[in-house]
């Protein structure tokens, strides 16, 4: 399927990233029949999606544990996560983010955040791929919720191995004192709400090794939030 999509993409650029059809200019990439067939999970009225919150049970004191999209291998989701990573198409991660974003206010969300915080590359994997995809659901996110997005706060130390193929343990392992916070810019966090996003969830290490960092700060509160759940 992946091999398709990138022929497909290669000799139709304008195609849908999510169903290869055809998509107008108005709504490229995404097209409008994808949009609303979406596999959204957002719970009405918005509560903490109980997966996602079960990772981080006891671990870390999270105010919303907020997840978009079922992911379902060969799935619509998929196919749009590897348009954003692989295809050098941030503007799917950005209408993304808004529509999870539009999904969380229509269900009600009433926390304003400060920051949306998106977990960071290393600047190795920033420069070959030449954006973060969490970057840019984050700033989908931040329209959406009138808020800020900022990649300054929290950044990437060091490059670790490719966790796809890792276990619970060993991606644990592979991302121990990987983050850090930049000292010119942490003070931005005092007193603040706070959202860190990422793209998809697996295990849920990567983003409790970021999480534990800005818990350690005088945040006013800190939400998680992943555009798909696997």
């Amino acid at each position: 399927m992946d091999l398709l999509q990138d022929v497909v993409n290669l000799l139709f650029p304008d195609s849908c990233a999510g169903c290869f059809g055809d998509v107008g200019q108005n709504e490229k990439p995404i097209c409008y029949s994808c949009r609303t067939s979406l596999p959204a999970i957002v719970s009405r009225p918005v509560g903490n999606h109980a997966p996602l919150e079960k990772k981080f049970l006891g671990l870390l004191p999270l105010l919303h544990c907020l997840a978009f999209l079922k992911f379902q291998k060969g799935g619509i989701t998929q196919r749009l996560l590897h348009a954003l990573k692989y295809q050098n198409q941030p503007d799917v991660g950005e209408i993304l983010g808004r529509l999870f974003a539009e999904e969380l206010k229509f269900n009600g969300l009433t926390t304003r955040f400060d920051y949306i915080l998106p977990i960071p590359l290393h600047s190795s994997k920033l420069k070959k791929r030449g954006y973060n995809q969490a970057m840019a659901i984050a700033r989908g996110m931040a329209e959406g919720l009138e808020s800020e997005a900022n990649d300054q706060i929290l950044i990437r130390a060091r490059a670790t191995e490719t966790q796809t193929k890792k276990g619970k343990l060993e991606r644990i392992l592979n991302v121990g004192e990987v983050f850090a916070l930049d000292p010119e810019h942490k003070n931005l966090l005092h007193g603040k709400q706070i959202l860190l996003v990422d793209d998809v969830i697996t295990t849920g290490s990567t983003m409790e090794a970021c999480a534990r960092l800005l818990i350690q700060e005088p945040v006013a509160g800190l939400s998680v939030a992943t555009l798909a759940i696997a």
